[in-house]
């Protein structure tokens, strides 16, 4: 090194304080990893960081950020910034969505050696090659108990006189709508893609449409409505709640609002992620998420406690009964689908 004795020994002394304050910062830096994931609002977020989040970032030293919204923006924000970019290392939602992101490659394959719970689940739980259903909700028929209305057993309740201003479903944008559009149809038309005629009895029955189940939570805790379409865990976590309502499985059939999980292809994080999906389907998780908001594990091993069975889906001859769709094939038809019903409903 040049320069005078007095210059250089300062310079020595400025670059040995800055040699020292940068390994703590090192350390520090690799303690601070980030997992970013997806995940709901509300009661699930709160069951998500207590059961899920705060124990895995313990054990793992990491940091688990949960961006919190709804499926289509997820997947809206994934395709915009492309397959090696991703804004998420873990996201998980509602399966309509995810067709088109996984054909384009956006998911990495299924990883069981970092997450060997994946062996326990139904194979129904299995999408592709790629996902897996964490949690499994049935859409059904949901009624506030305390109007003196007859308890409903058939989709076709919906259209009661009883009901008349005061029942509720969704849009077709969203998955409890498209769900109920499908078993409409089958009831009132040839079959579940008969949308014509789905459409025709949607808006024979003029209910109150909107966009989230929270909506029609508050609906029918507010006494809005007296009947909705809504899944058994929303149900049953308003009736723990001290609301009085109650869930009906019509006989006509179950179609399922799933939880659909996945590792982003582009994830620089990979291990961790599969990890944490790992810990999302342990008995424990699972556990947790079916006992505080009654939804149905998708891992047969889990245990869960009588009264909590009987709410959810437990058991083989119960999955065996859920009705599933092919939504690849649905992604392709649902822009004409969803022009006829803007075009009806409006």
């Amino acid at each position: 090194m040049s320069g005078p004795p007095r210059f250089r020994s300062a310079l020595f002394v400025v670059l040995s304080i800055l040699a020292g304050a940068l390994v703590p910062l090192a350390g520090a830096d690799a303690q601070t990893t980030t997992l970013v994931v997806t995940g709901y609002g509300g009661r699930w977020s709160d069951v998500m960081k207590k059961a899920l989040v705060e124990p895995f970032e313990k054990k793992h030293g990491v940091k688990v950020e949960i961006v919190t919204g709804i499926t289509t923006e997820w997947v809206a924000k994934l395709l915009a910034a492309g397959p090696d970019n991703p804004p998420y290392d873990v996201v998980f939602g509602n399966e309509p969505a995810f067709p088109i992101p996984r054909e384009r490659g956006f998911f990495e394959k299924r990883n069981e050696a970092l997450a060997p719970n994946i062996k326990n689940l139904y194979p129904k739980a299995l999408i592709g090659d790629t996902s897996l259903a964490m949690f499994w909700g049935r859409i059904g028929l949901a009624y506030r108990t305390d109007m003196g209305l007859k308890r409903p057993v058939s989709w076709k309740d919906f259209w009661d006189e009883a009901y008349v201003g005061k029942r509720a479903t969704y849009v077709i944008g969203n998955t409890l709508g498209i769900n109920f559009l499908f078993m409409t149809s089958k009831i009132y038309g040839k079959d579940y893609f008969d949308i014509d005629a789905g459409v025709a009895a949607i808006k024979r029955a003029q209910p109150k449409l909107v966009d989230f189940t929270g909506t029609v939570e508050k609906q029918l805790e507010q006494k809005e409505v007296v009947m909705a379409v809504l899944h058994d865990a929303s149900t049953y976590d308003l009736q723990k709640r001290g609301i009085p309502v109650d869930w009906v499985a019509p006989t006509e059939g179950l179609p399922i609002l799933d939880q659909i999980v996945q590792v982003t292809q582009g994830s620089k994080h990979k291990e961790l992620a599969w990890k944490f999906i790992d810990a999302y389907i342990s008995p424990e998780v699972q556990l947790a998420f079916a006992t505080e908001l009654f939804w149905s594990p998708t891992n047969k091993t889990v245990k869960v406690p009588a009264d909590v069975a009987k709410k959810i889906i437990s058991g083989p001859a119960d999955v065996d009964k859920l009705v599933l769709f092919d939504w690849a094939q649905v992604a392709k038809q649902r822009p004409q689908w969803t022009e006829k019903w803007n075009k009806e409903m409006r």
